[in-house]
């Protein structure tokens, strides 16, 4: 007797049933991981496997290359910025100043704290150049520096539209440093300064210390948070931050 064969065949080795997905979520994890530690080229679709604890017939099984893969996993964490990027530039014009430049503040160095990994590999494909640069900048940097630059416009006293962007020019670079550096290197703050760069109070001040130099360097008044702390220039932790940043700028791109 001939036994017809049914959808219920055995499958290929390393393949799951098409209704279950499994490991997909956890291979992108460790892709970022993985990219940001070693680079795209410096990363194997093994090494992958490995670090997400699944066999590698199933990462081929999900992904049809290496840069299928790492378009897939950096798209769905840039994603999540984007969406809330765009969130605030339809909320401007219903929202305080303060309001705005707090929950922005926060929202994108809480993005970053969240998403060490994905800093890194943004910093080091952009330093290099290359398709994979071009698609990130023209795909999402691009997009959030336009996105920044309407912030500082309604905020600025001036409607002169060349001059906000030319402040944006100086001020962003300023920001976006204060929020992505202490996410690379947080092994080097937390020797220095015996802080922890993840813990929700060091992410509070930091972003309150953004949104300060939102407004003064807008021409504001020193800035106050919604809870009335002033932050001072004169404050110690802010002369030490700066210092810093200026410094693992200056040894990252030499």
């Amino acid at each position: 007797m001939v036994v017809a064969k049914t959808a219920t065949s055995k499958r290929k080795r390393g393949r799951p049933p098409a209704s279950r997905p499994e490991g997909r979520e956890d291979i992108k994890r460790a892709a970022v991981f993985e990219f940001a530690k070693r680079g795209f080229k410096g990363v194997s679709i093994e090494k992958i496997a490995e670090a997400a604890g699944v066999a590698k017939p199933l990462v081929h099984y999900h992904f049809a290359s290496k840069a299928d893969l790492w378009k897939e996993a950096v798209s769905e964490a840039f994603d999540a910025l984007r969406h809330e990027a765009q969130r605030f530039a339809i909320e401007f014009a219903n929202k305080s100043r303060e309001d705005v430049i707090d929950e922005f503040a926060l929202a994108i160095v809480r993005f970053s704290a969240e998403n060490p990994s994905l800093v890194r590999i943004s910093t080091d494909e952009t330093r290099q150049g290359g398709d994979r640069a071009e698609w990130l900048k023209e795909t999402y940097l691009l997009p959030l520096h336009e996105i920044t630059t309407a912030l500082i416009s309604s905020i600025s006293d001036s409607d002169n539209f060349e001059q906000n962007r030319s402040i944006a020019s100086h001020l962003t670079p300023s920001i976006f440093g204060a929020i992505n550096f202490p996410y690379i290197d947080a092994d080097v703050l937390s020797d220095a300064y015996d802080v922890d760069v993840f813990s929700d109070a060091y992410i509070a001040k930091q972003a309150a210390l953004i949104a300060k130099e939102f407004v003064e360097q807008n021409g504001g008044q020193p800035y106050v948070d919604l809870n009335g702390q002033q932050y001072d220039l004169a404050d110690k932790q802010v002369i030490a931050m700066v210092a810093y940043l200026q410094r693992v700028g200056t040894d990252l791109f030499k």
